[in-house]
């Protein structure tokens, strides 16, 4: 027990260390704002907005100050902006801009002095398939390294290796890229899981299924955006366990040139992703 406790200060310590390296700014609400439109406009969750803001209650008034995140990837609206203009300079296609600033009402009227998110294209993998198609599931945060504490011998400290996309139970699973299948079945942790290798180096792990879908076999192949399974609760136990937890993929990258495997952030993919559809 003290080696966990000991590890779990370390996380926690870890965790407080990187918020406290944020550089804060502020924004001064305008009329019309709302906690979910400057969150948004911010590329953080209404949470994370009142966590830095623990005096704001639900309602927001004009001229009230409130501290946001410096995001790097911001961009103030200047005279004679548009979203196709932007987009341009940025090299991204303008439908992704638009989708990317939801906060916008109107994406044909700019004012200047609005704030855009640019988003980032991830490293690889740029034109990959979002794994549920849209308006099936709820909006996800990145939860990807949180600590987790289950394993089939007790609690133990661990990080958790993907992102978690809530849905109902038997929500269609769609392959992100094209692979092979090559671990299919039962895991303790995954519950009915896939992993399918992508490339060389790269394979792409969907748990928690609560079925597959037809022809799904280890050794087989699969195609970007084919059906795979469907989302469940499955897993955190033997064989047939589910409900220990609300119905979502888990959806996790593995780097498979390393021995062990190294798990890879699938978030910023998954943000790309879902951008493009």
């Amino acid at each position: 027990m003290k080696s966990k406790i000991g590890v779990l200060s370390g996380i926690v310590l870890g965790l407080s260390l990187f918020g406290s390296s944020v550089q804060a700014a502020t924004h001064t609400v305008q009329p019309g704002d709302t906690l979910w439109k400057v969150a948004t406009a911010h590329n953080i969750t209404i949470q994370q907005l009142t966590s830095l803001n623990p005096s704001t209650g639900e309602m927001l008034y004009p001229g009230q100050t409130l501290q946001v995140p410096d995001d790097a990837n911001a961009y103030t609206v200047r005279t004679g902006d548009t979203f196709w203009k932007i987009a341009a300079a940025y090299g991204l296609p303008t439908l992704t801009l638009i989708r990317a600033n939801p906060h916008i009402s109107n994406p044909d009227m700019l004012n200047i002095g609005d704030k855009l998110r640019i988003p980032a294209a991830p490293s690889a993998y740029l034109n990959g398939y979002f794994p549920l198609r849209a308006g099936t599931y709820t909006p996800y945060v990145n939860n990807y390294a949180e600590v987790r504490t289950w394993s089939p011998s007790g609690e133990e400290i661990r990080p958790h290796e993907g992102v978690d996309i809530f849905a109902d139970k038997g929500t269609p699973v769609y392959a992100a890229a094209d692979g092979t299948i090559i671990n299919y079945g039962w895991n303790q942790y995954g519950g009915w899981r896939l992993t399918v290798r992508t490339d060389d180096s790269t394979a792409f792990y969907y748990a928690h299924l609560s079925g597959y879908a037809e022809g799904m076999g280890k050794g087989g192949t699969v195609k970007k955006g084919q059906l795979i399974g469907y989302v469940g609760s499955t897993g955190y136990g033997p064989e047939g366990t589910e409900g220990k937890f609300l119905p979502h993929l888990h959806f996790g990258i593995y780097k498979t040139n390393v021995s062990p495997w190294k798990t890879v952030d699938p978030n910023p993919y998954l943000t790309w992703w879902e951008l493009q559809r």
